[in-house]
C-alpha cells in the first residue's frame, strides 16, 4: 500500500535527517509521516481487516522509531505509546529498533571524542533492553518480541565493547600526555 511506503520512507528520512541534526528536515519529514498515518487510520475505520496487517504495523513501527529518536535527541526521554497514538505491538518493535539508531549515534559521538555522551546513550540503550526483556511472552502473543530482545542484546554488548576500547584508548592517551609533559 502506497501510504505505509510514505510513512515508512518518510520516518527513514526523519531518522538520517536527526543524525545529521538538520532539524528542519527532520521536523518536515515527521510531520509527513503523521500525516500519512492519519490516512493509513482512515483506510482502517473504512476496513478494519487492515489495522492487524503487517503493511500497517510496519508503517506504525516505522514511525514510533523515529518519534522515540526525536524524543531522546530533543528531550532526553522515550515518548509513551499514548502520546504517539501507537499501539503497543509496533511500540515496542520501534523502541526496539531504536537501540541501532542509538548505536549509531553513540559511534558518531565517539569518533567526535564525546565519550561521556556515547555513554549516556549506552545507559539508555541499557534501560531499553531491560524494559523489553520485560516482556516474556509467546511468539503467538507478541510476534517477533524475542528476535527483537536478541538483535537489541547484541547491539548493546556490541556497542558497550566499542565505548570500552575508547574509554580505554582515553586512558592511555592522558597517561601518555602526562608522562611527555614529566
Amino acid at each position: 500500500m502506497d501510504l505505509s511506503r510514505r510513512v515508512i520512507r518518510a520516518s527513514a528520512r526523519a531518522i538520517a535527517a536527526m543524525h545529521r541534526d538538520d532539524q528542519a528536515v527532520a521536523i518536515k519529514m515527521l510531520k509527513e509521516a503523521q500525516a500519512g498515518l492519519v490516512d493509513l487510520k482512515k483506510v482502517v475505520k473504512a476496513d478494519p481487516l487492515w489495522a492487524k496487517s503487517g503493511i500497517i504495523q510496519s508503517a506504525q513501527q516505522e514511525y514510533c522509531e523515529a518519534k522515540l529518536l526525536e524524543g531522546l535527541f530533543r528531550r532526553g526521554r522515550l515518548s509513551m505509546p499514548e502520546e504517539l497514538k501507537i499501539p503497543y505491538q509496533p511500540y515496542l518493535a520501534g523502541m526496539a529498533d531504536v537501540s541501532g539508531e542509538l548505536r549509531r549515534r553513540a559511534l558518531d559521538l565517539i569518533r567526535a571524542d564525546k565519550v561521556a555522551e556515547a555513554e549516556r546513550l549506552l545507559k539508555t540503550m541499557e534501560e531499553i533492553h531491560e524494559f523489553l526483556m520485560s516482556f516474556d511472552y509467546p511468539d503467538a502473543v507478541l510476534p517477533g518480541m524475542k528476535r527483537r530482545q536478541d538483535m537489541v542484546r547484541g547491539v548493546l554488548e556490541k556497542t558497550r565493547g566499542d565505548l570500552t576500547t575508547a574509554l580505554r584508548q582515553q586512558r592511555l592517551e592522558r597517561a601518555l600526555e602526562r608522562t611527555k609533559r614529566k
